[in-house]
């Protein structure tokens, strides 16, 4: 199985030679087998090229993405330097950290990047994730960032398009917030760092 950390060439041409043969098996159970005898049969060859194929193709994406997303991380630190400007030594720093750095986010991102201004569909997002359900969940939290990528509908299937690489950091209290509720701050921390982003925003 490939992963985040391994050469996305050498993965492609590792899974290629069995995923050739997996899918080759349901074609030929497909036409040759008999639907009734061979139903699970069918359903188990379904399976294991269905993970064989996502596994060829994220590997296949990530041969044309590069390791490192120089822009996504830039714009991480633009938003980093932002939280820390309006609120550093007023909410504690563990709290003013930027989220969705994962290298999923980071490889979403480029896809998007790569068409900039263009719409990308859902589907193809997916590849990148090895069909994973989360997909549009972590293009949403791109989004959460303060990224301006746009869902829309194109020829009856989802797209995304990033439109511009300006953040909107009128989502930064809202970033804050979400941090506070994934580090579990105490009750009395919750209330000072509201009544700091109401004085902010006041």
């Amino acid at each position: 199985m490939s992963d985040h950390h391994s050469d996305p060439t050498a993965d492609w041409h590792r899974l290629k030679p069995d995923t050739a043969i997996a899918v080759g098996g349901v074609l030929d159970l497909l036409k040759n087998g008999d639907a009734q005898e061979d139903a699970q049969n069918l359903l188990d060859a379904y399976l294991y090229a269905k993970r064989l194929l996502a596994e060829s193709m994220q590997a296949l994406v990530r041969t044309s993405l590069p390791a490192e997303c120089d822009t996504f991380r830039d714009l991480r630190t633009q938003l980093a330097t932002r939280m820390t400007e309006e609120y550093g030594g007023r909410i504690p720093e563990r709290y003013l950290t930027v989220p969705y750095g994962s290298r999923t986010h980071e490889e979403l991102f480029s896809m998007l990047l790569r068409r900039f201004k263009m719409p990308v569909s859902a589907a193809l997002l997916r590849v990148a994730t090895r069909d994973s359900v989360h997909t549009e969940r972590r293009t949403r939290e791109l989004r959460e960032l303060g990224l301006d990528i746009v869902p829309s509908r194109e020829g009856g299937s989802d797209v995304y398009t990033l439109r511009s690489l300006e953040l909107d950091t009128s989502l930064i209290p809202a970033i804050i917030t979400n941090n506070l509720r994934d580090k579990k701050a105490s009750e009395q921390e919750k209330k000072a760092v509201a009544a700091v982003l109401s004085e902010q925003a006041d």
